[in-house]
């Protein structure tokens, strides 16, 4: 008996040691929660008139429009959509083809380098969070509505960055997440100057940036080294109210884990993509949400990462955690005994959500351990014969 206990768990720690199960949580707009759904929609290819780079556009001020909106172009959409209001955009951006949506993404391009056409020069984009068809009571972080510190939250955005031949600037900023003060910042590692970052090491290697968080101490910054390039794909922050904890995920990879906060909450209110110092990078912005992780009446049985389904993805927390003590929900611990076991993997099997289209022979199989496993194996049959291992040992 303790032969196929020490089987399956050896098969969990085989899946632990993979991060393609593995990922963040997803954004939920829930309608009794604030949040931003910032998604720049439209025809990329549209021909209606005004919709270019050099359109007329609105100033500071503007009465009905979003700074920097195109005052001529209906067919493009550049402000949130039921939740959220756009604070600040800046750089001659258009609708461009996106890799995330079929509708396009805000893209500013035709940089030329220092000195020469820079139509997206610092091109950023600054959202606030409302609630759902809520207009902002004011302006700025102001008019903005905190998410609440006693549930997760999650903000993701995706996004492409290329730099002109020649650059060696690179990014001054990639984005922040602010409450009444800044929550985090992701900026450009190499430190050039008072207030000025570049994205650009000394020894020429590009694409780096530090995760700026807090220390525990009101307003004190320290620094973590990104030591990964950042071009392309989904930034993705989750804040978890049950340690009052930051992890920061780039696609399916956690960057950092466990970070605290720069300002002493985590009442997120508002984000920026770019800015700052005078960079030139042609970027992509696409899909920028805020939001809670997704629930219903309470988490989904199973369900570590929140995104409304059991999978692999689920499979991979618990088996990245198993046998981990002072754990919690979203580490796997899913009955609350303050372990993550084989009653865990139980609940996850028992719940799993077949219509993904995946079982876990599928799973083993795609990743070369289809024959550690006789058929049939579901996570079901694996979940419910590791409890009823668990308990035979324990007689």
């Amino acid at each position: 008996m303790k032969r196929k206990q020490s089987f399956f768990c050896t098969i969990l720690a085989i899946l632990s040691g993979s991060t393609v199960w593995a990922g963040p949580p997803v954004p939920f707009l829930d309608d009794n929660e604030p949040g931003i759904n910032y998604l720049f929609s439209g025809d990329p290819n549209t021909t209606e008139e005004g919709c270019h780079q050099f359109g007329e556009r609105a100033g500071n001020g503007h009465s009905s429009l979003n700074h920097n909106e195109l005052l001529d172009c209906d067919n493009w959409d550049f402000s949130p959509s039921e939740w959220g209001y756009a604070a600040f955009l800046q750089g001659a951006f258009v609708l461009g083809e996106s890799p995330y949506s079929d509708d396009g993404g805000w893209e500013c391009s035709g940089n030329q380098g220092p000195g020469k056409v820079n139509p997206c020069i610092n091109s950023t984009v600054r959202g606030r969070a409302t609630f759902k068809n809520t207009p902002p009571p004011g302006s700025g972080t102001a008019g903005a509505q905190p998410m609440d510190e006693a549930k997760d939250w999650v903000f993701s955005f995706d996004f492409r960055i290329e730099f002109p031949a020649g650059d060696t600037f690179g990014n001054d900023k990639l984005f922040e997440i602010s409450s009444n003060r800044d929550v985090l910042k992701v900026r450009g590692a190499n430190n050039i100057g008072p207030g000025l970052y570049s994205s650009f090491l000394p020894d020429g290697t590009s694409d780096r940036y530090v995760l700026v968080h807090g220390t525990g101490v009101e307003l004190e910054e320290t620094l973590t080294l990104i030591d990964v390039p950042l071009t392309e794909g989904k930034m993705t922050v989750h804040y978890k109210a049950s340690n009052q904890r930051l992890d920061l995920w780039h696609n399916d990879t956690l960057l950092v884990a466990d970070f605290q906060s720069i300002v002493a909450n985590y009442l997120a209110r508002a984000f920026q993509l770019g800015g700052g110092g005078a960079s030139f990078e042609n970027v992509l912005y696409d899909n920028a949400i805020l939001g809670v992780v997704a629930e219903s009446s309470g988490p989904m049985p199973g369900d570590a990462n929140g995104d409304g389904v059991v999978d692999v993805a689920d499979l991979g927390i618990l088996g990245a955690n198993f046998g981990m003590t002072d754990i919690v929900f979203s580490d796997g611990d899913f009955n609350g005994d303050n372990i993550v076991d084989v009653a865990d993997l139980g609940i996850l099997g028992a719940n799993w959500t077949t219509t993904q289209g995946l079982s876990l022979s599928s799973a083993l199989k795609s990743a070369g351990l289809s024959t550690l496993v006789p058929e049939p194996a579901t996570v079901g049959f694996l979940g419910f014969g590791l409890v009823y291992l668990g308990r035979r040992r324990r007689k």
